[in-house]
């Protein structure tokens, strides 16, 4: 079906290039705006961020009104001469001002996606443009001047120096000269006839910024844009080359105990190795083409806490660590939702308010603290924050009186239990819904989705203190390290990053409770799951043995002990699909190819345990 309302210069054959420019481009500017507004509020002394918010708006409004989009550059112009007003010293930013802006920037938003889906601006802009007019109006008529003349002159002269050189960015080649002479418009506007022309300033002036259109040139010549079509495809390439390799050492490992001291066989090994470490560098240059810095996730929250604060009537401070840690894309897609529901939860229900927090003798300003950390081949994401905490008994009766557990299971849970209770699906501990939180949707949502990208889920937490949720990721979900165990003399792979330790346990260690076998690990009980039973039907129960093997195992806030006959030992292993003939296999997430061929069930752990619990 056709699409209606297209404006004609984005469907431009001619054009498709500098409006795909256009969109990449922008989309990073907002991004840097979605932080860099909210941190204006806090810093509105500071001249070098609100110059650059200025450049952000500026830059998008002379792009927008070179390919004709009309509204965008409305918005934006509005946007810039509330800024200009701000850069002058002629009024001072208040959260009227700030609202007012963050709604620019969201018409903004709204604009761009519409003009990437449907190549059209069929946004209503007129209310929001009115709303900019009428501060502006405002502002002009009984704006508050904050500095003098002579400081006003002072600062434009700094600004014009500095923007020489900075404002010369651009969304790309084609389209560079109009931005320029957009930019030169407007430092000619803003320049008073009060201010007296320097000569020698605007010979360093241009020097300076032809030295930044030569470094613009080479970032944009040293840079391509690659589909991610074509990025997955190399990445099965390297996946069969890394299949290749594993049967390759196997080959050489054999060859070598037929054939040791031989010269064949020394140059054999040589040959294995170098390619073992050529294999092993493509992988990881494939691997971070692949990558995304977690902070385009986490460079959205300071504007939800800010949001979702001002609307619980709370102080809250976000701290961000880590945001330059990188993940794979498809996790870096799915990991939003999770964490905005957990930063959600943080503001409702974990901090307090100014009044209580005054009470508890604590700081009236909240603190979140939202950080990111590698951690050998997995990513830990962690949510804390310094509120109220969870009190174990309050979660333990809430869970009793909503019919979600029994009073005799609540009995027997231990205090890491108890708090996992959160993640049942209905579980609240709010007494009344609100906009932000209450529905006892939000942290089963969480665990659903940090099971599907097979990690883990930990909370920490001490009452009167505060809260700490621990999400740990795998860095991608193509190639991952396994551990390969023997399951009645056959391999399968356990996918390392749920494994969480190894244990050998005296078989006088093993209890039942409800019929089922469990162990007793620190704190808590663990059960323990046949993976001989759920695979192969039926588990054969050897009298003489002494002793069991225990892969202690975690999806979420699940923790269970996997029975094993042996360990064989670690390998990075390739997912691959059954196939069409196969099927699904209930507990089977694919398989691999070893290094002597052979094909090893890979486990999914996620659908093991959820069987062993019906």
């Amino acid at each position: 079906m056709a699409k209606v309302n297209q404006n004609p210069m984005l469907i431009d054959p001619d054009m498709k290039e500098i409006v795909e420019s256009f969109i990449v481009e922008t989309k990073e500017i907002l991004d840097k705006l979605d932080v860099d507004l909210v941190e204006m509020e806090k810093r509105p002394d500071d001249t070098e961020l609100l110059n650059s918010v200025f450049r952000h708006f500026h830059t998008i409004k002379g792009t927008s009104s070179f390919l004709g989009l009309d509204k965008l550059t409305g918005v934006t112009h509005k946007g810039e001469d509330i800024l200009n007003k701000l850069r002058r010293g002629e009024v001072i930013l208040t959260s009227t001002i700030m609202d007012a802006l963050l709604n620019a920037y969201d018409k903004m938003k709204s604009l761009l996606f519409s003009i990437e889906e449907f190549q059209n601006e069929d946004i209503e802009v007129e209310a929001t443009i009115k709303d900019l007019t009428d501060l502006i109006l405002t502002l002009e008529n009984s704006g508050t001047v904050t500095t003098t003349k002579k400081a006003v002159k002072k600062s434009k002269k700094k600004v014009a120096k500095r923007e020489s050189a900075e404002n010369t960015k651009e969304i790309s080649k084609k389209i560079s000269e109009e931005v320029l002479d957009n930019e030169k418009l407007v430092n000619d506007e803003n320049d008073e006839t009060d201010e007296e022309p320097e000569l020698n300033k605007s010979k360093v002036q241009k020097t300076d910024e032809d030295k930044s259109k030569q470094e613009t040139s080479k970032k944009v010549e040293n840079s391509i844009r690659v589909d991610v079509e074509r990025l997955d495809e190399l990445l099965n390439i390297v996946s069969e080359l890394v299949l290749g390799r594993n049967r390759l050492a196997q080959v050489n490992s054999e060859f070598a105990l037929e054939n040791e001291g031989t010269k064949f066989s020394r140059d054999f090994f040589d040959v294995t190795k170098q390619i073992d470490l050529m294999t092993n560098e493509l992988q990881l240059v494939v691997m971070k083409t692949r990558m995304i810095k977690i902070g385009k996730v986490f460079n959205k929250f300071p504007r939800l806490v800010r949001d979702l604060s001002r609307d619980a009537k709370k102080q809250i401070n976000i701290i961000i660590k880590g945001e330059e840690t990188e993940l794979d894309k498809t996790l870096i897609e799915e990991i939003n939702d999770p964490l905005v529901h957990l930063v959600r939860n943080s503001v409702d229900h974990g901090i307090e308010t100014p009044e209580r927090r005054k009470e508890l003798g604590k700081d009236p300003t909240g603190t979140l603290t939202l950080s990111a950390e590698h951690e050998g081949n997995n990513i830990i994401i962690t949510i804390e924050d310094d509120g109220k905490g969870i009190d174990p008994e309050v979660i333990k009766n809430k869970a009793v009186s909503k019919g979600l557990i029994s009073a005799e299971r609540a009995k027997e849970l231990s205090r890491q239990e108890i708090l996992n209770l959160i993640f049942l699906p209905g579980f609240s501990t709010a007494e009344v819904v609100t906009n932000i939180s209450g529905r006892g949707v939000g942290m089963d949502v969480v665990k659903t989705n940090v099971t599907k990208l097979r990690g883990i889920i930990n909370v920490e937490s001490t009452a009167g203190a505060g809260t700490k949720i621990i999400i740990k990721l795998p860095l991608t979900l193509a190639i991952i390290p396994g551990m390969i165990v023997k399951v009645k003399e056959q391999s399968i792979v356990i996918p390392l990053n749920t494994v969480l330790e190894v244990l050998r346990v005296h078989r006088e260690n093993i209890y039942s409770i409800n019929q089922k076998p469990v162990i007793k690990m620190r704190d808590s009980v663990l059960p323990l799951v046949s993976v001989e039973e759920i695979l192969f039907g039926n588990e054969n129960i050897d009298e003489n043995k002494i002793w069991q093997y225990v892969v202690v195992v975690g999806i979420a806030e699940k923790r269970y002990g996997i029975k094993v006959d042996g360990l064989v030992g670690q390998k990075e292993v390739v997912i691959k699909s059954l196939g069409n003939y196969f099927g699904k296999i209930q507990g089977i997430a694919g398989s691999t190819i070893m290094g002597d061929g052979s094909v090893v069930m890979i486990v999914d752990i996620n659908e093991l345990l959820h069987i062993a619990e019906k």
